[in-house]
């Protein structure tokens, strides 16, 4: 029956005069013109943003994209090197000097560094390397953006230090094994566990003042020569985690 009627008010509607099925059209809209607008404005917002999407193909949104990630994790990793730079700038120890930072690749605590440095810098042997402030070794040799840092505990290093406020030269000598001993060095001076030692290469074309290397871990005297201390120096900070270090590049003078 419903099938029936609903047939027989299709065909009425079918025949009807047009002027009457508009205005039948007409009061319908304005019925139901709230729920109706409401299905346009959806229709025509989804409509924009499928658009809006094809306006750029899909791959290469996604590659924009990518690049833009890309991008911003490079601004954060300088933003870090700029403030580690920006440290050892604002330290007047350091005025008149410049650094070079460079990633440490490999690194071997008992005598050497691998790094990797920007190629604009031209790095030479016998530049310090620092790492949080304190001297760890010098260039031994460098090349195309690679250099090698020998640590001042490697056996075949040599570094020329004072010891607190001793002010005399000493020589500070790696012992391969991640230490150094400074030989030759009367008991008539104080020493004791604990003095900081200084790379004191100050007024060279490397280094302008004493800067820390390490500290002295042990002050014996000398089983064989009781008259010298044999003392121990050990690095000021941890080399087996190091991540970058800095290349002192003293200025030339004015």
């Amino acid at each position: 029956m419903l099938f029936t009627w609903c047939m027989l008010g299709g065909l009425i509607l079918l025949f009807l005069p047009q002027g009457l099925t508009g205005k039948i059209q007409l009061g319908f809209e304005r019925i139901f013109r709230w729920p109706l607008s409401v299905g346009r404005d959806f229709a025509l917002a989804t409509t924009s943003e499928q658009k809006l999407r094809d306006t750029v193909p899909r791959i290469e949104y996604e590659r924009l994209e990518n690049y833009l990630n890309n991008l911003d994790a490079t601004r954060w990793r300088e933003l870090e090197r700029y403030k580690k730079l920006y440290g050892l700038y604002t330290d007047p120890v350091w005025e008149g000097t410049d650094f070079a930072l460079a990633k440490v690749i490999t690194a071997n605590v008992e005598g050497e560094l691998t790094i990797d440095y920007s190629r604009n810098v031209a790095l030479v042997k016998g530049q310090f390397v620092l790492n949080n402030n304190c001297v760890i070794g010098k260039i031994s040799d460098a090349s195309a953006g690679t250099a090698h840092v020998k640590l001042f505990t490697d056996q075949k290093s040599a570094i020329r230090v004072q010891i607190g406020k001793l002010n005399f030269p000493m020589l500070l000598m790696g012992k391969g094994d991640g230490s150094a001993m400074i030989p030759y060095v009367s008991t008539e001076h104080e020493i004791k566990t604990g003095d900081i030692v200084f790379a004191s290469d100050a007024g060279t074309r490397f280094l302008d003042a004493p800067v820390m290397i390490g500290k002295v871990v042990q002050c014996v005297k000398s089983r064989t020569n009781p008259l010298v201390w044999d003392i121990t120096v050990e690095p000021a900070c941890d080399i087996e985690k190091l991540v970058d270090v800095a290349v002192i590049i003293k200025k030339p003078q004015e």
